[in-house]
């Protein structure tokens, strides 16, 4: 047993002492009706506070749905995406081929569109002097300066003409005149340009483009009279 003595039990006066004094530095004893009261306030806090918490997370749900377009009838069809934009470059056009034609002075024919017709030759003083010109204009008819010596007028028909090297228009091929006969054709004849058959130079006239290539094959002198002999050789002006 303790020695202590028992303690010295408080009489109504010192108990309501103590107890204001608890009062007054706000630590007074809650009583029983009290507690309860504060725990179903606490209670009541929780309760308000999930139901706050869980009305918001709703909401973010909701307008998720809505901004992302989740929410509709599920019946509704879906738009269709999106077509791809093509980046193939589109292929450039080609040029047009360049149409190519072919003298042979030793054979004496021309080759244009897979045909071959038989031509004039060149007179050993009155050499073309080019051996690929361009083609540059086309003329139903030209007049050439009188010959020097003859002073015989050339006119020449279905005329397909080239620039040379000394940037005069000459005369490259024509057609002879049916009155004149075809006793050249076939041999070497012409005065710095080749003829053709009256039909055969007008079917090549209309079949030959301005720009086409025309190779000169076959031997030419490497040096000629001068143009006023070569009346062929003139350069392509006046009257036309």
């Amino acid at each position: 047993m303790s020695d202590q003595p028992p303690p010295h039990p408080l009489i109504e006066t010192e108990l309501s002492a103590r107890l204001r004094g608890l009062a007054a530095q706000g630590a007074a004893p809650a009583t029983g009706a009290q507690a309860r009261s504060r725990a179903q306030r606490r209670r009541r806090q929780r309760v308000v506070l999930s139901t706050t918490a869980l009305a918001a997370a709703l909401t973010a749900v909701t307008s998720g749905a809505v901004a992302s377009g989740a929410l509709g009838s599920a019946t509704e069809a879906a738009a269709p995406p999106a077509a791809p934009v093509s980046h193939t470059p589109t292929p450039a056009s080609s040029p047009a081929p360049v149409q190519r034609v072919t003298i042979d002075l030793d054979a004496h024919t021309l080759t244009i569109k897979g045909r071959r017709f038989p031509i004039t030759g060149l007179q050993e003083n009155c050499p073309i002097g080019e051996r690929a010109v361009t083609v540059t204009a086309k003329y139903p008819a030209i007049t050439l300066p009188p010959d020097k010596f003859t002073k015989y007028v050339p006119r020449l028909q279905w005329v397909v003409t080239f620039t040379d090297r000394q940037h005069h228009e000459r005369p490259l091929m024509w057609a002879l005149d049916p009155a004149a006969g075809l006793n050249s054709i076939g041999h070497n004849s012409g005065a710095g340009s080749i003829a053709l058959a009256p039909q055969a130079g007008k079917w090549v006239y209309d079949a030959i483009k301005p720009g086409a290539r025309v190779e000169i094959k076959g031997w030419q002198a490497a040096s000629a009279d001068p143009d006023s002999v070569c009346y062929e050789r003139e350069p392509v002006t006046g009257n036309r």
